[in-house]
């Protein structure tokens, strides 16, 4: 289980380890993070208080042997240490943009350089590939395996007349996911142990399948592409029209967490899965008269949702293509379940932006926003982690987790103030977290859930502001 640490020792365990050419920068790094971790949607002048501090800050974000990389590389470490002692691990992969418009305008001399477009073009800021090492079951976040900040480059009217197969041998920003593989690494050298790359449409490419298997892992995406296959009779068809004509083998009924303005909702979906593996055939253009790409082998998983409500513009439908074996039912929803993980590095990205601040942060460069985001990255995981923290092992003794002086401080300050000293050895994680979520504005109502990360690092900040105040109320009544 992810222990919970205060910020100075969470700081130290995270950015102790960094190569910046000199220790004192890695002190620095350690401290401005353990002030940012205190409050991290705040801008750098509030979370470093007094202006030595946050002086200190921007000469750190100014250096240049202080980069993403160097920053977040012992978390890296960290997190490929963890995944190797797991028999599964899911890789989730996505791309998200970091908006910097209203600080500048991409008609006009910019006020922050190093920056490209975004969106429809006009907006600016930087792209960010991320890589997630998720344990499925019981769901954890293991920390972040890779993570690529890139400026996208205006296409030129050179690139524009281009024609498809000449676009093919130019660096293409797809092929962002493929690199990250390859910066990941090689999978477990122990047969029993799985390393799976998730991806969403964008993850759809052959080039990024290819890479899992070529670094002996596996994927797992959603197809948006028709691809061309080769059925186990060897007869060739399309990926789309093999999937859509495979019957339904059973029925469930999951959450489908809102997104796009839509709430979220229950649907049944119906489960179609292909009794042998397929052929994925490689792209082939006309102009070539060879390929020397091999097939990649591959099962179909099918799920869509039956019956749905009226006002649903489109109901759902995964086709799911993956190098697992998955030959029956029981494996067909075990892969709806990992591919069910991958909301985790949308709810990742979310944090970045809304409990980080990442995007209303006011530096002079591409290059200080990048280091910048080298701090706020592991701040983010931490931030979700403590929600699954929350979750994990609910019926646990919260006093086998936590130190006890927590335990008795939210008895004190939140809900639980009629419970007896002894009663409080008995409390769990679960209710635990609970009264935490409370401090930080949920309201515990039946209809509300769970408690999501905000509410509860909210909670959580306030704790810590009361046990410092605990703490130092010995040495301000102390004789000077």
């Amino acid at each position: 289980m992810i222990r919970v640490l205060n910020p100075q020792d969470w700081a130290e365990r995270t950015f102790g380890q960094a190569r910046l050419g000199d220790k004192r920068r890695t002190w620095r790094a350690v401290s401005v993070a353990a002030r940012m971790i205190s409050k991290p949607n705040a801008s750098l002048p509030e979370q470093m208080r007094q202006r030595k501090h946050l002086v200190a800050a921007y000469r750190l974000l100014s250096e240049t042997d202080v980069t993403h990389a160097a920053l977040l590389d012992p978390h890296c470490r960290q997190t490929l240490s963890a995944a190797l002692r797991q028999p599964l691990v899911l890789l989730v992969q996505d791309t998200t943009e970091l908006d910097y418009s209203r600080y500048a305008h991409y008609h006009t001399d910019p006020s922050v350089s190093g920056l490209g477009p975004i969106g429809n073009g006009i907006g600016r800021g930087m792209m960010v590939q991320s890589v997630l090492d998720v344990l499925p079951s019981p769901r954890q976040i293991l920390g972040i395996a890779h993570q690529e900040p890139f400026v996208r480059q205006a296409l030129s009217e050179e690139h524009k007349n281009l024609r498809s197969y000449q676009r093919q041998n130019r660096a293409r920003e797809s092929q962002v996911w493929a690199r990250a593989v390859k910066e990941v690494g090689y999978g477990p050298i122990s047969p029993s142990s799985l390393w799976v790359h998730v991806g969403d449409r964008g993850a759809d490419l052959y080039e990024f399948l290819a890479a899992t298997r070529q670094y002996e892992c596996h994927f797992l995406v959603r197809a948006v592409q028709d691809r061309r296959i080769q059925d186990a009779k060897g007869e060739k068809q399309h990926l789309m029209s093999l999937a859509r004509a495979l019957p339904c083998v059973d029925e469930r009924e999951i959450e489908l967490p809102g997104s796009h303005g839509q709430p979220s909702r229950r649907i049944k979906l119906a489960l179609g899965v292909s009794p042998e593996p397929v052929k994925v055939l490689p792209p082939v253009h006309p102009r070539r008269a060879s390929n020397d790409k091999a097939p990649l082998e591959g099962w179909v998983v099918r799920v869509w949702e039956q019956d749905p409500p009226s006002d649903v513009k489109e109901p759902l439908e995964w086709v799911l293509l993956s190098s697992v074996p998955t030959p029956d039912l029981s494996a067909g929803w075990e892969r709806i379940e990992w591919y069910k993980c991958r909301w985790l590095v949308e709810d990742y990205h979310q944090c970045l932006k809304s409990g980080c601040g990442i995007e209303q942060r006011q530096l002079h460069s591409g290059q200080g926003l990048k280091r910048l985001l080298g701090l706020c990255a592991p701040i983010a995981v931490r931030l979700l982690q403590l929600r699954e923290i929350a979750r994990l092992e609910p019926q646990r003794l919260a006093s086998e987790e936590l130190p006890i002086e927590l335990v008795q401080l939210v008895q004190v300050v939140g809900a639980l103030a009629e419970m007896e000293p002894e009663q409080i050895e008995t409390l769990t994680v679960g209710r635990f977290w609970k009264e935490v979520a409370k401090l930080g504005g949920h309201q515990g109502r039946r209809r509300d859930g769970p408690p999501g990360w905000k509410t509860l690092w909210r909670g959580w900040t306030y704790v810590q502001t009361v046990m410092q105040g605990v703490r130092l109320t010995p040495r301000l009544h102390s004789p000077p």
